[in-house]
């Protein structure tokens, strides 16, 4: 099976341009990927960058997903996956930072990192994120030092919804 060059194109997530006036044999601009929201996220794999200084916004999400969250904080079912479009509508419409970050290593966004700058604020120190993602002793951490802030609210920046536009 042949395909075309626009098929092509099209199964590598880019546009292609012709100028106006130009033949087949001239010359093609080629525009920049086009960002395909598809796939699925693992609802554990979202909670893993949520800290709580989102105003609440997680726990809307959930619930606008229909995802039960009896305990108030977070999914009863770990093992649940959400449509990627859906994780970017939480992210966007109710501004939970952990769907940002969970969008932002998903498809490399060139974004400031929500639990980043979370972890930076409650413990003093930059470039934690990583770290904080694999290491219970630094999550306990966290929880230790996160009282002051209970009721802190992170602001989105407008560069994080740029990324996700």
């Amino acid at each position: 099976m042949r395909l075309s060059r626009r098929q092509l194109f099209t199964a590598a997530g880019v546009t292609a341009l012709v100028a106006a006036g130009t033949t087949s044999t001239g010359p093609v601009a080629v525009a920049a990927p086009v960002r395909a929201w598809s796939g699925e996220i693992g609802v554990a794999e979202w909670e893993r960058y949520f800290l709580g200084l989102d105003g609440g916004a997680h726990q809307k999400a959930l619930g606008a997903l229909g995802i039960p969250h009896r305990d108030g904080v977070r999914a009863d079912e770990q093992y649940l996956v959400v449509p990627v479009e859906s994780v970017r509508r939480a992210a966007l419409e109710f501004g939970d930072h952990a769907a940002a970050d969970v969008l932002r290593e998903r498809f490399g966004l060139d974004s400031p990192s929500m639990l980043g700058r979370g972890l930076e604020l409650v413990l003093g120190r930059r470039g934690l994120e990583q770290r904080y993602l694999d290491d219970p002793g630094l999550q306990l951490r966290y929880i230790g030092h996160r009282r002051p802030f209970a009721r802190h609210v992170l602001p989105m920046p407008a560069a994080v919804r740029e990324a996700l536009a």
